[in-house]
């Protein structure tokens, strides 16, 4: 949460006299299972209803909050480069075996977009580059920063020339090596089981345009 709210006052404070567009969204992020990793690289056992190796390990779906910062490029009113920042604080299950289950996860990524104007309406495209930090509580696991991508598409509304609704669907992608244990900090018991991690998020949020 520390590292979000450093993230969102430097570019509240840095950007609004240089952006074209800034939205603020909140939402919805449904998030993939992690897994078990194999009995001996398990440390001792935590809770009492702590899964077998190999299980699925839920990170729980939640609210996710979200910043993005977007200006002209090169002068095409129909296309946006930007940033985007979100952050979700979400908790492994309980057969994950650990003492604190809560984790913070936060995407930083450049972002590209593109509108089609139709009225009031604007659909638009959009992809972005960039990394996810997940950054679990309990002691017995490290953070992970990795490569991140994310594509989405949605429609901003016009109340006025400069307030705006924006809705949109976001898929987030991290890359894991999936041959070796995540968040390892002596023992493990988190796992990734694919190179590709998927989060979705469904936003919505008022954008102020300059």
């Amino acid at each position: 949460m520390f590292r979000f709210s450093v993230l969102l006052a430097l570019l509240t404070y840095c950007l609004p006299s240089l952006a074209t567009d800034i939205t603020l969204l909140t939402g919805y992020q449904f998030n993939s299972d992690f897994e078990i990793v194999s009995a001996n690289k398990l440390p001792p056992v935590t809770e009492p209803d702590t899964g077998e190796p190999g299980d699925d390990v839920e990170l729980e779906d939640g609210a996710a909050f979200s910043l993005a910062v977007d200006f002209v490029f090169e002068q095409q009113q129909t296309k946006r480069i930007g940033f985007y920042v979100s952050y979700e604080q979400t908790e492994f299950d309980d057969n994950a075996g650990l003492s604190d289950r809560d984790m913070d996860v936060t995407h930083v990524h450049f972002t590209a977009m593109s509108y089609y104007p139709q009225g009031r309406l604007e659909p638009f495209v959009m992809a972005g580059l960039g990394a996810g930090f997940f950054s679990p509580k309990d002691s017995t696991l490290n953070d992970e920063t990795k490569f991140s991508a994310q594509v989405g598409t949605g429609t901003n509304y016009r109340f006025t020339d400069n307030l705006l609704l924006r809705l949109d669907v976001r898929w987030l992608g991290t890359f894991f090596n999936s041959s070796s244990s995540a968040f390892c900090s002596g023992g493990c018991t988190i796992a990734v089981s694919s190179e590709t991690y998927s989060q979705v998020q469904a936003n919505l949020g008022l954008m102020y345009r300059f």
